[in-house]
């Protein structure tokens, strides 16, 4: 609304009474900045308009009443959330990436300085498992050049039951959602054939198979129009299962690349446990081509 509101004014002349400025002292007028260290902002990545009220309820649930404080509907799917506490706001951007109804919900830590209409809301910290990978080759320091070019490595799992490191390796990474979901990368070695290891994402929210962009959906996308016929590039394959838990204690460790919390990037997987999501309320996802 801002944005449209502002370019119907941008040819247009001013009297001289609206030009004058108004000087503002932000420490009378503004929240302190020092209340922003509690603050997340949200935003449902989903094509309609989700039940706000629902959303409020469930989030409350799984993140506990005495650790968020309030969440408020700011405008058409966009959140306000405040917590007791900078660790506890801490906590929920490391636990993520979060959803409502399969639908992304995209989290960014609040700034005083911008409008709700300056948040992208590009980046997803997720766990990344790559596959067909030469048992030989499943270290951590392989893991961050894989991913060198792909995005900034926060962590890798290299536990043995948990971080797999058989038949994949676990590494997480802060995914641009403004590209495709990159389905494999190819390692290539001296004298040895070139091997392509697919990857796939744990906790994946709903994207539109013909782009593999997070945030499009077949009844709108703006990049790949749905054609009669048409094979899609993506596929719900990209989703890795849930972990089956066993009774084998992981060996090895996770480790810290980059713990850098000016962006929601940083996870403890030893403590994130099983994916917790909100309930479905049933909504029917098989016209967005996933699942």
């Amino acid at each position: 609304m801002a944005d449209s509101l502002l370019a119907k004014l941008g040819d247009h002349t001013f009297t001289a009474e609206e030009q004058d400025a108004i000087v503002v002292a932000p420490d009378s007028v503004a929240i302190p900045v020092e209340d922003f260290a509690i603050l997340l902002v949200g935003k449902a990545v989903s094509p309609r308009t989700v039940d706000g009220s629902r959303l409020i309820r469930q989030f409350r649930s799984i993140w506990k009443d005495d650790k968020v404080l309030n969440i408020l509907e700011i405008n058409l799917n966009f959140f306000l959330i405040s917590f007791a506490s900078p660790a506890n706001r801490t906590n929920v951007l490391k636990r993520g990436p979060w959803d409502f109804q399969k639908y992304w919900f995209a989290l960014e830590q609040a700034d005083p300085n911008r409008t709700i209409h300056d948040y992208s809301f590009l980046h997803m910290c997720i766990w990344v498992r790559i596959h067909n990978i030469p048992l030989s080759l499943m270290t951590a320091a392989l893991a961050r050049v894989l991913w060198a070019s792909i995005g900034k490595v926060i962590m890798t799992d290299t536990r043995l039951e948990d971080g797999n490191m058989g038949e994949f390796m676990r590494v997480r990474v802060l995914l641009d959602t403004s590209k495709p979901l990159r389905r494999c990368v190819v390692l290539s070695r001296p004298d040895v054939k070139a091997s392509m290891c697919p990857l796939q994402y744990e906790r994946l929210p709903l994207f539109y198979h013909g782009c593999g962009l997070i945030g499009h959906f077949v009844l709108a996308c703006p990049t790949t129009p749905k054609v009669e016929g048409q094979k899609f590039q993506y596929g719900a394959w990209l989703r890795a299962p849930l972990p089956k838990h066993s009774a084998i204690r992981p060996r090895g460790r996770l480790s810290v690349v980059d713990d850098d919390l000016d962006a929601p990037v940083a996870v403890d997987s030893a403590v994130e446990g099983p994916s917790v999501r909100p309930a479905s309320n049933g909504t029917d996802a098989s016209a967005f081509q996933c699942d």
